[in-house]
């Protein structure tokens, strides 16, 4: 059903909750997942220096990059652009450049001016958009891998993957990192697994 996933992206807290929906889709679909970041050119416009504009543009680059690694850790195809104009006229421009099947993106879960403001892209997308948009609300943080239970699912994925037949002994949740012990064949493993990405290192 999807070959092309566009995944409009600025970065924002909680950004990676709405990539992983990206990445949830094109595994199931075998697609690609575009990441695309729009520098706003009424923004940059008002600036007086190329320092300003420049700094802009490097924030579009690690939105971008931000989900590339995520979609490399799950070995999805991706490719990232930075772009610049309107947001909402652009990322509509770049879904008929690439022939997007669908667009995923995040919106703020807010009321009033902010909610005017900040979801405005996501609402003019719904609007316009000639291809399915998926929109994803915003959460207030980018840990994706939440709780214990979640962080030892994974990690024992990651060990049968790696044809491991092991035992879970120990799942702890350290300052950037969940920490994951294992036992197999009398052989001690550790597990890494980044709370955000849910990129996994086994350790033997």
């Amino acid at each position: 059903m999807y070959e092309h996933i566009l995944h409009p992206t600025d970065g924002s807290t909680g950004s990676a909750h709405v990539t992983l929906q990206a990445i949830d889709l094109a595994e199931q679909y075998g697609a690609t997942v575009h990441a695309v970041n729009v520098v706003d050119t009424d923004i940059t416009g008002l600036f007086s220096g190329r320092a300003e504009t420049e700094t802009l543009s490097d924030r579009g680059q690690q939105a971008v990059d931000s989900v590339q690694k995520m979609a490399e850790a799950h070995t999805v195809p991706v490719e990232t652009a930075v772009l610049e104009g309107d947001p909402a006229d652009r990322i509509l421009e770049y879904a008929g450049e690439i022939d997007a099947d669908i667009i995923v993106s995040g919106t703020h879960g807010r009321s009033g001016v902010r909610r005017r403001v900040l979801g405005s892209v996501a609402e003019r997308l719904v609007r316009h958009a000639t291809q399915p948009v998926l929109t994803v609300r915003l959460p207030e943080t980018d840990v994706t891998v939440e709780d214990s239970d979640q962080a030892r699912a994974l990690a024992a994925d990651a060990l049968a993957d790696a044809g491991y037949d092991a035992t879970i002994t120990e799942v702890q949740r350290q300052l950037t990192v969940w920490v994951v012990q294992a036992e197999a064949d009398d052989e001690h493993l550790l597990v890494y697994l980044d709370p955000e990405t849910q990129r996994t290192s086994i350790i033997a």
